[in-house]
């Protein structure tokens, strides 16, 4: 048998409602007294952020913000936090918002200590070896349940000039912290909470059906799809219901580390192509491929999928096992139709024109490998192509 090695669990978590009060005391303990907090364009006007640096300063920390993040980092957003970074002199790296705050701050911590730009640091040249221990602590507090980036060790970031997606992936970036606070979560409009909670999903069935099939990976996704399976219609019908939130913070945390450890599958492979592509946001576009990526696997995965739809509340018992891996499909599109998912791409913003090219860049994304039912690019063109009207 071959031998493999896993980076398994996040370093520290911090979780439950008013979790953030504990940051202030999280910081002191490093010793540190320099602070930059991370986070979106939209959220740095928000009262969250400015109280929360009004804590911090009571505490006689200096903070400084960067708020110039959009739905999908770019390199130069990672530069510019870098440039303030440079400017600042933080100690401590405080990553507040979606996976887009975060995986920039990953990212230009690595810049910041490192030197060079982010482009250097691509996991598919290598750049895995050019990250030494030296990297500032960092604390991420997700403020969406889904990327589960605030426990992973990769930042993804889109380059612009080549309209692709790369990963400054190593053990060393993940968060020193996690602070998982429900609290944060209650002011997410339902179709965020909807498509967040489906990128979670999809991170759940992609580890789970795999070709990797670690045992302690397999268990943390599978308990994370009932935990989503149950919580999610609440999290968007009951944004203000603490116990659904926090659940779904928690699943996607565990779908974090279920898929550090065994990969994904096509649907991210595709979804990559379409956020670089045409901007379409992540959890959106894995939404939406989610269901015709399933029955594309079902075929070579069907006790998995049994498991998934016992997972999701099924009673398999009596079933063949054909019929319950199918009833999984089925409860995932049913639970996408409830959630008001688009079923086409055309209704994102996507075109049928960069099919070829998107069909290109997503067999040489890195998921494509862990996917359990090997495909081909005529299989991926079939996808795109059935995914559109």
């Amino acid at each position: 048998m071959a031998v493999n090695t896993f980076v398994c669990w996040p370093r520290r978590v911090v979780s439950g409602a008013g979790a953030l009060k504990e940051l202030g005391g999280i910081i002191k303990e490093m010793k540190k007294n320099r602070v930059i907090i991370i986070t979106d364009n939209v959220m740095k006007e928000f009262p969250l952020i400015k109280n929360t640096m009004k804590d911090l300063e009571s505490l006689g920390l200096t903070v400084s913000l960067f708020g110039e993040i959009g739905p999908n980092p770019t390199e130069e957003m990672v530069h510019n936090a870098v440039a303030v970074m440079n400017h600042e002199k933080p100690e401590v790296i405080v990553c507040i918002g979606g996976g887009s705050p975060i995986d920039t701050g990953k990212a230009a911590n690595v810049v910041y200590t490192h030197g060079g730009i982010v482009n250097d640091y691509d996991i598919a040249i290598g750049g895995i070896m050019k990250i030494m221990p030296k990297l500032l602590p960092l604390i991420a507090v997700p403020t969406t349940a889904g990327t589960g980036t605030e426990v992973t060790y990769v930042g993804v970031i889109t380059d612009t000039k080549n309209q692709t997606k790369f990963g400054v992936l190593s053990p060393l970036v993940i968060p020193d912290v996690a602070i998982i606070d429900p609290e944060l979560t209650v002011s997410m409009p339902a179709k965020l909470t909807a498509f967040t909670g489906i990128d979670a999903l999809t991170h759940c069935i992609e580890a789970y059906t795999s070709v990797v099939g670690y045992p302690p990976a397999d268990a943390l996704a599978l308990h994370g799809i009932k935990m989503i399976y149950r919580s999610l219609k609440t999290a968007v019908n009951e944004p203000d219901n603490l116990k659904a939130r926090e659940e779904m913070l928690v699943a996607s945390m565990m779908a974090g580390t279920a898929f550090s450890l065994n990969g994904l599958g096509a649907c991210h492979a595709m979804a990559h192509q379409l956020s670089a592509f045409f901007g379409v946001p992540h959890g959106l576009a894995n939404a939406v491929l989610l269901p015709r990526i399933m029955k594309f696997n079902l075929p070579v995965q069907t006790e998995k999928f049994a498991d998934i739809a016992q997972a999701m509340g099924v009673n398999i018992h009596g079933m063949s096992v054909e019929a319950a891996a199918q009833k999984a499909l089925e409860l995932v599109e049913q639970l996408s139709d409830e959630l008001g998912v688009p079923k086409y791409l055309d209704e994102v913003g996507a075109s049928k024109d960069k099919i070829p090219e998107l069909v290109e860049r997503a067999m040489r994304d890195n998921p494509i490998t862990t996917n359990p039912r090997p495909a081909t690019p005529e299989d991926v063109e079939k996808l795109f192509l059935e995914s559109f009207r």
